[in-house]
């Protein structure tokens, strides 16, 4: 089984273990509604992508950088769904994991010349893409304050990011017609240093914003990151909360020898935005 086939496996079992654990005394609650115990949260999020990727190969030198939206037609917004879960290990403690799984496909054609990896591609060239990314957030905070209205903390993260872009192509040159296909795919673990930043307004409005960042080198993978939250809910009771959320993530990394069908020579340079505005309800355990 493949890491990208395992990641909601593991995010269930993660949800497993949560609701599990979730089963406290009362003396342990003593930190809501500004926190939840336990909560799990659907989402139906719009999102916005900007992606542009260079593939290198050994043989053929530096790649064409390509924006996926502008250059082959990819649609540079999505509606998906998202999940997330919260667990408040104890008052100043808290995990969190968020998931979600975005895939476009276009066609177009080769306005220029284009190399990708080892593979290039004629002016006029009909080109079929398919591009897929899974990414799961998992982050850990400690809150050194908390109040009755407000804590703050700061904590570490990992966002673990599977993509797959497969591309085919078929055009002329001028002795003969051409065609040919690429599958790249990769997964990359990506850490970043996380703060938070929360407010009850009231009994039933809660605010919460996050921040994380972190360039870093770790094995074939360098580059940095910025990922960024605002959302604020409205909690109906004890077990209902709807709300609405701005979520950021940027990645800027040099991946070498990514994995391809033919050969692990190809070098990866990725430069990604994906936000969303999100509506959601939560579940609170």
């Amino acid at each position: 089984m493949s890491v990208r086939s395992r990641s909601p496996v593991l995010l269930s079992l993660i949800a497993v273990v949560f609701l599990a654990a979730a089963t406290p005394a009362e003396a342990q609650r003593d930190f809501e509604p500004l926190f939840d115990k336990f909560s799990l949260k659907l989402e139906g999020s719009w999102i916005g992508l900007k992606t542009e990727i260079g593939l290198d190969s050994e043989t053929l030198g530096t790649g064409t950088t390509l924006n996926f939206e502008d250059d082959l037609g990819l649609s540079s917004t999505e509606a998906i769904p998202s999940i997330a879960f919260e667990w408040q290990i104890a008052r100043k403690h808290r995990l969190a994991v968020r998931w979600q799984d975005i895939t476009r496909d276009s066609t177009a054609q080769a306005l220029t010349e284009i190399q990708w990896g080892d593979e290039t591609i004629p002016i006029n060239a009909d080109i079929s893409l398919g591009f897929d990314i899974t990414q799961s957030f998992i982050d850990y905070a400690y809150y050194p304050w908390v109040k009755d209205r407000w804590a703050a903390g700061f904590g570490l993260g990992l966002r673990w990011m599977d993509i797959q872009a497969t591309l085919s192509y078929r055009g002329e040159t001028d002795e003969d017609e051409v065609e040919g296909s690429s599958d790249v795919k990769g997964s990359a673990p990506l850490p970043y240093l996380y703060f938070e930043y929360r407010r009850l307004f009231s009994e039933r409005w809660r605010f919460i914003t996050g921040l994380g960042w972190l360039s870093i080198s770790i094995d074939d993978i360098s580059g940095g990151q910025w990922i960024g939250k605002v959302g604020i809910e409205y909690l109906t009771g004890k077990r209902w909360a709807f709300g609405a959320a701005i979520n950021v993530a940027t990645i800027d990394v040099d991946w070498d020898a990514i994995k391809t069908e033919e050969v692990d020579v190809l070098n990866l340079a990725l430069k990604m935005d994906i936000n969303d505005f999100s509506v959601f309800v939560r579940v609170r355990f």
